[in-house]
């Protein structure tokens, strides 16, 4: 009776730490390759958008004139400034040849203030958020630790996952009622600080010419999102044979 309440506890606590460990693996990972931004930018229309907006920009020149490996370079350093919480930022040029050669390009500022500071929020985001999901793998060492300890019996795959697929259908759910534009304007307000400007115009950012909200942070969610689940699936799996086998 002990062992079996114990379970009722264990492995459920155990799936919800491991899928957050999960996210927090995918994201780190991902950053690596900067969230496949060279697949999204052909997928997305990016150069396109780009050549629409750039030229209109009320606050920058030339970004029209750059290059796609301009374009993926910047995205670059913007991945890896938030990723070194926020380092960097204010320093991130492209560059424009305004006289011919042998004269150097001249190097442009990519961020106007508002966009430093709201990159900057999100990597203080980033910084709150990883010693989280560190502590999460370790309780999920610790909660397997004590499953194999007990030789507590392994659920089904359907049962073990039950409360990640009320929680995704619940998410499913919200995006569908309130729809996704409205739930990304309300993650962000309550996420960042009041005052500070979080939704730009194309025509006075080139950091939104560049990324392309929303369209471009709904594939960088789908792929963190598919990519965690992945890796959710390989270690639960993993763990459902392994304990089966004690």
């Amino acid at each position: 009776m002990q062992k079996s309440k114990t379970t009722q506890y264990l492995w459920p606590t155990y799936v919800i730490t491991l899928f957050l460990s999960s996210l927090l693996i995918s994201w780190h990972t991902l950053a690596t390759v900067d969230f496949g931004y060279s697949s999204a930018y052909k997928l997305l229309s990016i150069p396109e958008h780009i050549q629409q907006f750039a030229p209109i920009n009320r606050n920058k020149k030339h970004f029209e004139t750059t290059n796609k490996e301009e374009h993926h370079r910047l995205f670059s350093e913007i991945v890896v400034s938030i990723q070194d919480g926020g380092k960097g930022l204010a320093d991130i040029s492209y560059y424009y040849q305004s006289q011919p050669i042998p004269y150097q390009p001249q190097p442009i500022p990519l961020l106007i203030q508002a966009e430093v500071l709201h990159l900057q929020d999100v990597a203080n985001l980033i910084d709150t958020l990883y010693p989280v999901g560190i502590g999460m793998i370790l309780i999920s060492l610790l909660l397997i630790a004590l499953i194999r300890h007990f030789k507590l019996p392994a659920p089904s795959l359907f049962q073990a996952t039950a409360s990640i697929r009320i929680l995704l259908l619940a998410l499913a759910a919200t995006l569908i009622i309130f729809g996704p534009e409205e739930v990304f304007n309300w993650f962000h307000i309550q996420v960042f600080p009041e005052g500070h400007q979080w939704f730009f115009y194309f025509q006075e950012s080139l950091m939104a010419t560049l990324m392309k909200p929303p369209d471009l942070f709904a594939f960088m969610g789908a792929v963190v999102g598919v990519f965690a689940l992945i890796i959710f699936s390989i270690l639960l799996g993993a763990s459902l044979v392994w304990q089966k086998r004690q």
